[in-house]
């Protein structure tokens, strides 16, 4: 029973959630919230279906092509600052929101990136999106989306090698809870 909660423990926490929101929506406004809610939550399924199948295939295929011991000698523990580096600049430049840049994550840890180089990647993913540069140029201006950029240069590389010196001896324990 204990290995059966443990394999479905997160699936149980959102089970929770939805059950806490549906009982909240209903003290709001009754079965027709918790209708609504239900309704507008498939709606955003199956408008992002479509690109929730493409980033798992994307991830799955990167696994296929691109072989651990690759994986391992550019991303892993013993690139070091390089594979920090190579992370930054993966995770600024890949398109797409998180539906595409977290199983591509997923599937560097599970072929054998570091615990920095992913820190590195998801950081500056959020960071350094240059898919996103026109429209914050766009909105805010040179002068915010400059300064912006230099103040926040730094942070991704500084977080992996941080992430690595501190935790990056536990990347295969994580690696093991995440398969599970």
């Amino acid at each position: 029973m204990k290995a059966l909660f443990k394999k479905y423990r997160n699936h149980l926490i959102l089970l929770l959630v939805i059950l806490i929101l549906a009982a909240l929506a209903f003290s709001e406004g009754g079965w027709q919230y918790v209708e609504e809610g239900f309704l507008q939550g498939v709606e955003i399924l199956g408008r992002e279906t479509a690109l929730l199948i493409a980033a798992f295939l994307t991830a799955g295929m990167l696994q296929a092509l691109v072989k651990e011991e690759f994986i391992t000698r550019w991303l892993g523990r013993e690139a070091g600052f390089k594979g920090i580096l190579l992370a930054c600049l993966g995770g600024g430049l890949i398109p797409g929101g998180p539906y595409v840049y977290y199983p591509i994550a997923g599937a560097l840890l599970s072929s054998g990136a570091s615990l920095g180089v992913l820190i590195a990647f998801v950081t500056a993913k959020n960071l350094w999106s240059v898919s996103r540069l026109p429209l914050e140029y766009g909105i805010l201006g040179g002068t915010i989306t400059f300064r912006r950029y230099l103040v926040t240069f730094l942070i991704p590389p500084l977080l992996g090698v941080l992430a690595e010196r501190l935790f990056g001896n536990q990347i295969s324990k994580i690696r093991e809870s995440v398969e599970e």
